[in-house]
């Protein structure tokens, strides 16, 4: 199989991210983005001062967690069931399973769950899983790691020795 690298998942979240951020603009227009202040402990968006008043802008409370939400479904649905988000499918890159198999929901949910510590630090967004693919053979991060996934080239052929692929 041929293993996929920063540079190339960096592309696919980026393309996802600029996605998202269109989706989130939707979901705010729809739902009602706040403007003002936001006393919630669960938000999506910043604070800002004009003319030395402080004001929120985003999605405050339960809006912003069914955001998150959605955004986390995004990726564990579809790496689980087309094996790629839009942005990987677009670089043509595909999430299998360390046999090139087609990933469970499980190894979807666990790879995706900790994206969280891949991302760390956040002055630099996902240095952790970046050095952590750097310094891994199949190019693996943390949350493919534990959930025994790979990001691979889309045409990648099975491993050989692999009975699936002697046929």
């Amino acid at each position: 199989m041929k293993y996929k690298g920063v540079g190339r998942r960096f592309l696919a979240l980026l393309i996802d991210t600029i996605l998202l951020s269109v989706i989130l603009i939707i979901f705010s227009s729809v739902v009602g983005a706040r403007s003002g202040n936001c006393n919630a402990s669960f938000y999506i968006g910043a604070n800002t001062s004009v003319n030395g008043v402080d004001k929120f802008y985003g999605l405050c409370g339960i809006p912003a967690l069914a955001y998150f939400v959605l955004t986390f479904a995004y990726f564990v649905g579809l790496e689980w069931l087309v094996a790629g988000t839009p942005g990987k499918l677009i670089t043509g890159i595909r999430v299998r399973t360390l046999d090139g198999g087609r990933i469970s929901f499980l190894a979807s949910l666990l790879r995706n769950l900790l994206r969280i510590v891949d991302a760390l630090p956040g002055c630099i967004p996902y240095l952790v899983g970046a050095i952590l693919i750097w310094n891994s053979d199949t190019r693996q991060r943390l949350g493919d790691r534990v959930a025994g996934t790979v990001v691979v080239s889309a045409g990648s052929p099975r491993p050989s020795g692999d009975i699936a692929s002697v046929s």
